[in-house]
């Protein structure tokens, strides 16, 4: 069998008539719903709260995902499994009602449930049978199920179950869907109307995405003429289904499958820093850091940024990566109170008889399915404050297991509690593979609590020291500054940088910022740029214990708000107290 479809077109598939919207819940009183799968199995399993259903969590939010018996797409993905990357798939449903859902058991019409663009499809082998499994994308699907919009006309392939859908007919239909979704109802929140706006936005560049992404599976074949096509069999033509079934257009183009599917080897390491984001690093903090980066990057499973607050450690850690929408970047708030692994993968729940993962597991889960699946692209974990809590209280595990060559996966997976976890298959387990492309990243300010981070830890991690001079901020920034304005700070900078509270990329922005709303505040340059520096940099040098600060730094602090930083009267006022009050503490411990 041949994929035949007209590359931009939408691929569609039918779903049941589910109770509460395919949102992982089990409908109630199952046997007496008729959702188009058969009465037997209604009552075998659903009835008894047993989850077998393959659409259940179709649009959960937790995890959507759509199963597809081998017998329904295998002809299709047993060939090539990565055929569905990025392509947008429409999902309808048969129409139904309360109290028993199709009237007399038949569909009178089709209604939308929703759409995916399609991120991973995954072979699962089951004892007897093969099952797959499509994932969206973190922001590619939507559900529409409330909003009763008519299901378009459909085109079928060449196999059964999956159709294709003309994309002339995709802009009307979520052009009423988002109409009819405007308004927040009890049955559809802010939320759903949201992911739907967007989903609608975005439909345009992803179809033509997906179109690229057909177009480069194969060799293009002109299309059989039609006086010359082959007739189809009355006999083997399939049962037409609501939406109304429409006889395939002349294709443009004819896609053929491959006969296996393309062999990419993994790569021999996943790099920290993509290639177009080099020299952008190396411009900010200098070509020392970037070879620092580099060379823990190569060495060590998890690198930590370490510098003081407002140096850029966060921004160069979303950064590293080509990645503007976060599908391959998650950022973890490390918390104080965090004494166990529980804290950062999930918690046992004993009531539901599951694992309830955290977003770092699901993640991971993400990770995992897409490395199998043959995409070798660097995923980053940001762990943001590293050393608020003793990092080997919660990520001993993830550490220990990271650092296991690739190929030995067994020693890379992790097991999680109980046999099930929640939003996962039914039938996948607890087990968590370390993708080997995931890399770590961690956040430290300076000082570093350095009493939450053991020697043996140490030996693990990679630490790069960054740091960014006031002149190289107020380059990059732009804040407006007078020249005397920025000489003064840079002069600043270089007395306190010692101490951590020097003049950073974010004091830059901040000073921008107000520099652009002076009407606003009712100040002149020099007032706004004032109290930036109070709130900055002297408000910190304040909280400093006196006796740990050398007496130059405080005869320097002084000189300088009696000079260049005379015209910053605020600033030069408290500075010049706290350096007489540094003084003070040294002529004391002399004595």
């Amino acid at each position: 069998m041949t994929f035949d479809i007209i590359p931009g077109n939408a691929l569609g598939c039918r779903t049941n008539a589910h109770r509460h919207g395919w949102d992982g819940s089990i409908c109630d009183d199952a046997s007496e719903w008729a959702c188009g799968i058969e009465a037997d199995f209604r009552t075998k399993y659903c009835a008894t709260g047993t989850p077998r259903c393959f659409h259940l969590h179709l649009f959960d939010e937790d995890g959507p995902s759509l199963v597809i018996p081998d017998s329904g797409v295998g002809w299709l993905l047993g060939q090539n499994p990565n055929v569905f990357d990025d392509q947008v798939l429409l999902v309808w449903a048969p129409q139904a009602e309360e109290p028993h859902g199709m009237v007399d058991g038949r569909p009178v019409g089709s209604l939308m449930a929703g759409a995916y663009r399609i991120k991973t499809v995954e072979r699962i082998e089951q004892r007897n049978h093969i099952e797959w499994r499509i994932h969206p994308y973190e922001d590619g699907w939507t559900y529409m199920g409330s909003l009763d919009t008519q299901a378009p006309r459909f085109i079928h392939l060449g196999g059964p179950y999956i159709k294709q859908v003309d994309r002339k007919a995709i802009g009307p239909l979520f052009e009423s869907a988002v109409e009819a979704g405007s308004e927040v109802t009890e049955d559809w929140t802010v939320e759903e109307r949201d992911r739907l706006i967007h989903f609608a936005a975005k439909i345009d560049g992803w179809l033509d995405l997906a179109e690229e992404r057909i177009q480069a599976l194969g060799p293009q074949i002109k299309p059989t003429p039609a006086a010359t096509a082959p007739a189809r069999s009355a006999a083997k033509r399939p049962e037409p289904e609501s939406p109304q079934e429409i006889e395939p257009q002349l294709a443009t183009r004819l896609i053929p499958l491959p006969s296996k599917p393309p062999s990419v080897e993994a790569p021999a390491s996943y790099p920290l820093i993509e290639e177009g984001k080099l020299k952008g690093i190396e411009a900010v903090y200098g070509k020392e850091t970037l070879r620092s980066l580099q060379v823990a990057a190569m060495t060590r499973a998890i690198v930590l940024l370490r510098g003081p607050a407002g140096v850029g450690k966060s921004r160069m850690a979303l950064d590293l990566i080509d990645d503007p929408n976060r599908e391959r970047t998650l950022v973890v708030p490390v918390s104080a109170g965090w004494n166990s692994h529980q804290d950062l993968l999930g918690q046992w729940n004993s009531t539901a008889g599951t694992f309830e993962p955290s977003l770092f597991t699901n993640f991971m889960r993400a990770a995992e399915l897409a490395w199998r699946s043959g995409d070798f692209t660097t995923r980053i974990v940001v762990f943001e404050n590293f050393d608020l809590c003793a990092p080997e209280n919660w990520l001993s595990e993830i550490l220990l297991r990271s650092q296991y060559p690739d190929q030995n996966t067994c020693e890379r997976t992790i097991h999680l509690p109980g046999n099930a976890v929640r939003g996962w298959a039914a039938d996948a387990g607890s087990r968590l593979l370390i993708s080997p492309a995931v890399r770590f990243v961690g956040t430290l300010d300076m000082p570093v609590r350095s009493s939450t981070l053991s020697p043996r830890l140490l030996d693990d991690v990679g630490i790069v020291d960054l740091n960014v001079s006031a002149a190289m901020a107020i380059k990059l920034v732009s804040p407006g500054l007078a020249p005397k304005q920025s000489e003064a700070l840079i002069a600043l900078d270089g007395i306190v940088r010692p101490l951590h509270a020097g003049v950073t990329l974010t004091t830059t922005v901040a000073i921008r910022t107000c520099l652009g709303e002076l009407e606003g505040l009712d100040l002149d340059a020099w007032k706004a740029v004032d109290f930036v520096l109070e709130q900055e940099i002297i408000a910190k040098l304040e909280l400093l214990d006196p006796a740990s600060v050398e007496e130059r730094i405080a005869h320097e602090s002084i000189a300088w708000a009696e000079g260049l930083g005379k015209r910053f009267v605020r600033s030069a006022g408290r500075l010049t107290t706290w350096g007489e009050r540094i003084s003070q503490v040294h002529i004391f411990k002399g004595s």
